[in-house]
Formats: C-alpha cells, sequence, structure tokens
C-alpha cells in the first residue's frame, strides 16, 4: 500500500508540471487554469493511491462545509472585491498623493510606494507600484534591473504581516491549532532580512534627491489615515474587537461606500467584477489536493516518523527542496504549501511545533515562488521597466544567499526555544 501511495504522490505531482507547462503550448500561449489543474492533481492522486470512491467525493465535500476553509475562501472573495474598490476609484493614487505631500525624502518614497500597494494581496499586483516606482527611481538615477528589483522586494513583504494574505489564511485553514498572529511575529525577524538587505544592495548607493515641497501636513497626513482606513481598520476589528476577519474586511467594504464621492452609480458592478473567480478555484484546487494527501494514511504515517523522530535533518532538507522545485516550476507559494502542510496537519504534535514547521514551510515556498521565472509580479515589473531578466537575477544573487541562509537560521533558533 505504501508504494502504491508514494506513486501516486510522485505521479499525480510529475503530471502536474506537464499540464502547467503543457497547457499554453496547446491554447496558444494561454496560462493553466491553475484550479481545475490542482482538482485534476488530486483526483489522479486519489485514483493511483487506491483510495476509496466515498474518499474522493468528501474530499471536496470537506471543502465547503468546513468552516474554516470556508472562511478562508469567503475572505479572499472580499479581498477581491476590496482592492478593485480601492483601484477602480483612484483611492490607491489618493494615498500616494498624499505620501508624496508628506515625505520629502525620495529613497523612503521609493521603498514605502511599493509597500502600500503590497497591502492589497491581489495577483500581479506589483504592476500597480510600477509606475510610482519608474519615476522616483529615475530621480534617484536607478537602472531597470535596481528598479525593479525594488519594487518587487519592497512590495513582497506584506505576504508575512498582513492576517488576511492567501498564504496567511491558507497556514491557519490547513493547521487551525496554529495563530495567525503567531506565524506574523515568528516571521518578522526573516522581514527585516529581507527588507534589510534590499535597502542595503538597491537602495543606499543611490544618490540623495528630495520630494519638492514635501513636509509635515496635517491635511496630507489626514488623507493618508483615512484612504488606508479600509486596509487597516480590519486588522483593527480582528485583533481589538475580536470579530473574525471575513466579518472584519466586510465592514471595511462597507466602508468604502462612504470614500468614493458622489457617484456610486458603478459601486455594485466594482463589487461583482472584484470577484476573483481564479483566485477562488485556485484555493479549492489546493484543499481538495490538501485533502487527498491527508488521506494517504501510510504515507502519513511514514512522514510523521520523520517530523517526529530525533533527527530534524529530513526535514530541513525536503522542505527546501520541495520548496524550491515547485516555487520555481509554478510561480506560486500556494502548491508547495498545499503539499507539506497537511503532512504536518496529520501528526499528532503540539500547536508550537506545528507553527514553527509552517513558518520554515512558508520562508521556504516563499524563496521558490519569489524567485520564479514565473513569477507574474516579476514579469509585469520586468516589462514596465523595460530591463532583461537575467540582469533582474543579477540582481537576485546578491540576496539570495542570505534569504536561504536566514531561513535556515531562523528555524534552527525557533527549533531550540520553542520544540
Amino acid at each position: 500500500m505504501f508504494v502504491r501511495q508514494f506513486a501516486g504522490i510522485i505521479v499525480s505531482f510529475i503530471l502536474l508540471l506537464v499540464m502547467l507547462k503543457g497547457y499554453p503550448k496547446i491554447s496558444g500561449g494561454k496560462k493553466a487554469p491553475l484550479g481545475p489543474v490542482l482538482f485534476i492533481t488530486g483526483l489522479i492522486m486519489a485514483l493511483i493511491a487506491g483510495l476509496s470512491f466515498e474518499i474522493i467525493t468528501t474530499s471536496f465535500v470537506h471543502i465547503f462545509t468546513g468552516f474554516s476553509t470556508l472562511q478562508t475562501l469567503i475572505v479572499v472573495v472580499e479581498i477581491g472585491i476590496l482592492g478593485n474598490i480601492l483601484k477602480q476609484y483612484g483611492i490607491l493614487e489618493k494615498i500616494v498623493q498624499a505620501l508624496e505631500k508628506l515625505i520629502p525624502s525620495k529613497k523612503a518614497l521609493v521603498m514605502i510606494m511599493p509597500g502600500i500597494m503590497g497591502l492589497l494581496p491581489v495577483p500581479g499586483g506589483a504592476f500597480l507600484s510600477a509606475p510610482f516606482v519608474d519615476s522616483i527611481g529615475n530621480d534617484l538615477k536607478m537602472s531597470g534591473d535596481q528598479k525593479t528589483a525594488v519594487n518587487l522586494y519592497f512590495r513582497h513583504f506584506s505576504m508575512f504581516v498582513l492576517p488576511y494574505n492567501t498564504t496567511m489564511l491558507t497556514i491557519c485553514s490547513i493547521l487551525p491549532a496554529v495563530g495567525v498572529y503567531t506565524v506574523i511575529g515568528l516571521c518578522l525577524p526573516f522581514v527585516a532580512v529581507l527588507l534589510g538587505g534590499a535597502y542595503l544592495f538597491y537602495v543606499k548607493s543611490a544618490p540623495s534627491a528630495k520630494a519638492e515641497g514635501a513636509g509635515l501636513s496635517m491635511g496630507a497626513l489626514k488623507d493618508v489615515l483615512w484612504y488606508l482606513s479600509p486596509i487597516y481598520m480590519a486588522l483593527v476589528f480582528n485583533t481589538v474587537f475580536s470579530l473574525d476577519m471575513y466579518v472584519s474586511i466586510l465592514i471595511c467594504i462597507l466602508l468604502t461606500f462612504f470614500m468614493i464621492g458622489k457617484d456610486k452609480s458603478q459601486y455594485l458592478q466594482t463589487v461583482v467584477k472584484g470577484i476573483g473567480v481564479d483566485t477562488l478555484l485556485m484555493l479549492v484546487g489546493v484543499y481538495y489536493m490538501q485533502n487527498i494527501v491527508k488521506s494517504l494514511d501510510v504515507v502519513m504515517a511514514s512522514v510523521g516518523g520523520m517530523l517526529v523522530g530525533q533527527s530534524i535533518i529530513g526535514f530541513m532538507v525536503i522542505v527546501p527542496l520541495v520548496g524550491l522545485a515547485f516555487g520555481l516550476s509554478t510561480g506560486l507559494s500556494l502548491v508547495p504549501m498545499g503539499i507539506l502542510l497537511p503532512f504536518v496537519a496529520a501528526m499528532d504534535l503540539p500547536a508550537m511545533t506545528q507553527t514553527v514547521y509552517s513558518v520554515y514551510i512558508l520562508l521556504w515556498s516563499f524563496l521558490g515562488y519569489y524567485f520564479s521565472p514565473f513569477h507574474l509580479c516579476q514579469l509585469l515589473s520586468i516589462k514596465y521597466m523595460g530591463c532583461e531578466t537575467k540582469s533582474v537575477y543579477r540582481q537576485h544573487v546578491k540576496m539570495m544567499p542570505f534569504l536561504c541562509a536566514a531561513s535556515v537560521v531562523i528555524f534552527l533558533v525557533y527549533h531550540m526555544i520553542f520544540l
């Protein structure tokens, strides 16, 4: 039975890569629909592993009957709606305009702008901040590949600090015992390395430049606080008032109704257009594959022996291999996370052990996704800045060893402290 279940995992994941790479060739260059592809991958895995029809069907039904996963799906829909409202009604541009009046240092601005846009976790969102980074970067005499690196690094730190980011929601839905704010806290050292390294390598050497007429302005400060409120108030409602995240974001969506001015005729249409069906289907596919993997009892027991054993070397090696292999090949962090997290979920581990393991999985899944040549944000940034891909990777090489080393060191330190 072990051989059959293990074969199901290996064959299905090979076919996953084949489908992702082959679909554009037979569809005229269109990107493979990840949700259906992941669902097919899970189905193939189940059939080869010899799972019963009942397990195959209940694995799908449980996606929509489990409160944790259902809440995650609702939050993802709400985030898409909120992001579309802020974009279509120019609220993001108003935030940027207020910041330009408030902050005199263009070096600070070029780092803050993509960070602000990163608060909206939408696919390809780096394209929103690219025009601002390009313009300010020109004033700082930055090359195209430098501007691309700045746009990417200072945007993606938000993946580790926003509780409503898809990666955080995925961790907490697969591992209900794991607290999202604990994960965020444990990720902060990695965020410090990410932002500190990006500043040292890409921003520090740029000549100083100041924005004309910028300075402390109460009007600009009020604008920043007002227009950013749909984002940070979600955290306030969730942490201070203990409202569920889906309720918190729903309140913030309603708040935007009073921010958009008198012309509200297109508001409902904007809400509907913001529903990210592709992202929703992708999560359904991830959860289905997760449920199938958890049903492979023999493989789970074998992996569990490795996870709870005396040596952590196997875990420390397997996670980077899977994270980099599937992150680099797909340009997505949820794929390796969807493979690895169910193994942790199936083990009888203390909550803190699950948390530390999930952080390690998150870091390596991020690195695979971030440095992937298929990373959508990178592709769009390169296109906008008009630079070559190889020159951007020369910039990445400066950061790669530090981020990889930080991931290992952080895990070892947490393992010594908490486990």
